[in-house]
């Protein structure tokens, strides 16, 4: 009985990343092309108590090889409570012409936290196409206009890959994870089934978040990127999710382990307002997980055979996405991040129990 459960969760892993490998063979073919005339574009980026990381953005911001008098920068101060505020009026004043300062207020209505911000960083936006990274990003010199080249005429919505800036193995672990859980995202896409995106490298036609009235029309989750995006894809908006070197963000790591903890929390939170495929994934990696975890005691062929599906798949998945990013050098902590990622996995039911969410010093009860 327990062989053939071993053998039935390694079969559903395998099927379902035969999908993905079948979705990334579409994400490597979406096309992409240089506008006769690029179109007017803003950049939204949303900040609460990030004095340390604003100033990195914004100057990354404004060296862009975009056409500086068709992007507009958009600074959102989120009532934070340190100097972030002092950091980007700074900045504002030196380049007036191309920098805007938001301080976000209270309205009444449902939208709240960062979806607010974003929202109330819109309603002052000038551009034909709308780009979003967050205040701890360093987006390279052609990522504005690598990301609009993404936006042929058929496309509304578009998620990018977003990196981890690694120095130890606590922080490689999270980039090998986000990798995979993008990489995930992205296939699905693909296959026409949004399950995930990050906000911090999200962008999307004004048009196509006016039909739905913005983050105003969008059902309040803790996750609101990916409320977002789901909203959009329903109300018909084509999405893409292209695994491209020159789109790709970056970020900074968690740099504790309470920190990834609650980053966890909310993701687990959001995912629950997930899709039907979204479900799916979630089951088919427990049901993996389940049986990574017991194989080592049914039999060492048991085992070997659990551990090398699991492994082979991941790395099927994994190799081709760090190939375009040009980050395989991460793979050499693959087998540690595997770990990694099963004691995660087996964290997130845990963090399903508590349902307040503490982010960026508020809370929210879910």
């Amino acid at each position: 009985m327990i062989e053939a459960f071993l053998i039935l969760s390694c079969v559903f892993y395998v099927l379902e990343y035969s999908l993905f490998r079948i979705g990334m063979r579409r994400v490597h073919r979406l096309p992409c092309a240089v506008p006769d005339i690029y179109p007017a574009i803003s950049v939204v980026v949303a900040s609460r108590n990030e004095e340390h990381n604003i100033g990195r953005c914004l100057h990354a911001l404004l060296q862009q090889d975009y056409p500086a008098d068709r992007m507009q920068i958009i600074a959102v101060n989120d009532e934070s409570e340190d100097r972030t505020l002092s950091v980007i009026e700074k900045i504002a004043a030196e380049s007036p012409a191309r920098v805007t300062v938001v301080n976000t207020i209270e309205e009444a209505t449902d939208v709240r936290g960062k979806a607010r911000a974003i929202a109330q960083g819109v309603d002052n936006a000038t551009g034909e196409i709308i780009l979003l990274t967050d205040a701890d990003c360093v987006p390279p010199s052609v990522w504005a206009r690598s990301i609009v080249e993404h936006f042929t005429p058929e496309v509304d919505v578009c998620g990018a890959f977003t990196l981890i800036r690694s120095r130890d193995f606590f922080s490689a672990a999270q980039q090998l994870d986000w990798i995979h859980l993008q990489t995930l995202g992205s296939c699905a896409l693909a296959l026409g089934f949004p399950v995930g995106v990050v906000g911090n490298n999200l962008s999307f036609r004004r048009a196509a978040y006016d039909a739905i009235g913005g983050y105003r029309g969008v059902r309040f989750t803790i996750t609101e990127d990916f409320g977002l995006l789901r909203t959009m894809a329903r109300n018909g908006a084509r999405a893409i999710y292209p695994c491209s070197y020159n789109t790709r963000n970056f970020t900074m790591p968690c740099v504790s382990l309470g920190e990834v903890i609650r980053q966890k929390q909310r993701w687990a939170r959001g995912g629950e307002e997930s899709t039907l495929p979204g479900y799916t994934i979630f089951a088919v990696a427990m049901l993996m997980l389940i049986a990574f975890s017991i194989a080592p005691f049914v039999s060492v062929e048991a085992w070997v055979l659990v551990w090398s599906m699991k492994f082979a798949c991941d790395l099927l998945l994994l190799i081709p996405t760090m190939r375009r990013l040009r980050s395989t050098g991460q793979l050499r902590y693959f087998l540690l991040f595997e770990f990694y990622f099963v004691v995660q996995l087996m964290v997130i039911p845990l963090l399903l129990a508590n349902r307040t969410v503490v982010w960026k010093g508020r809370s929210y009860r879910s």
